[in-house]
């Protein structure tokens, strides 16, 4: 039994065989976020200033204490004071992308597109092989647009029969006289004939 399920494992893996790959693709983008920082508002400073002096100068009763105040009050206040700005930082996401492949055997393409088309089931990656190859967008879903497409890529592998030639056929009395691909030369031959006074027919394709 574990034989035969290696076996059937290995078939469906033959059959979902498929020509893209797989490659690695990065990408840097800048991401946002918010860091909160002290300093930076003027108001603050200067608020945290002016009080430092009234009170260096109620303490001291002098000018110099007033002046030690206002540098201790501003620096308490820069200190104090803070905000959130928005910053941003490199980020470099990857991810496993499928580049898919035109496939070159055409009965290939046939056969996945049966599958395809019957419900049957044929891998992701597969799909966007056959989409690549019969020129529609691949995005390994099959809906009307790949099918458009599939039954343009197998009218183009069969070209247009060529449809047989008319025959011509001369027909005096019920009897064919002549038969021939050329309408002209049996038009000359029915209006020689009319000339020396025996009426004709031609038909086209008489069976």
């Amino acid at each position: 039994m574990k034989i035969l399920t290696t076996v059937a494992a290995s078939v469906l893996m033959a059959s979902q065989a498929f020509a893209g790959s797989y490659e690695v693709r990065c990408q840097t983008t800048s991401v946002p976020y918010e860091e909160t920082v002290k300093g930076g508002e003027p108001e603050k400073v200067i608020g945290g200033a002016i009080i430092g002096g009234v009170i260096g100068q109620v303490v001291t009763d002098d000018a110099g204490g007033a002046a030690a105040g206002a540098i201790i009050g501003g620096a308490i206040g820069h200190n104090n004071s803070q905000q959130t700005v928005t910053k941003y930082k490199e980020v470099e996401t990857c991810r496993n992308v499928f580049i898919p492949e035109r496939i070159t055997d055409a009965d290939v393409v046939t056969r996945a597109i049966a599958d395809l088309n019957g419900g049957r089931s044929v891998s992701k990656e597969m799909t966007m092989d056959v989409q690549y190859t019969i020129g529609v967008a691949y995005d390994g879903k099959w809906g009307p647009m790949s099918r458009r497409a599939a039954d343009e890529y197998l009218a183009s592998l069969t070209p247009d029969a060529q449809p047989e030639a008319d025959l011509y056929s001369l027909v005096v009395n019920d009897v064919v006289i002549v038969s021939s691909a050329d309408a002209n030369s049996i038009d000359e031959i029915s209006k020689a004939l009319l000339q020396a006074g025996v009426e004709s027919q031609i038909f086209v394709n008489l069976q």
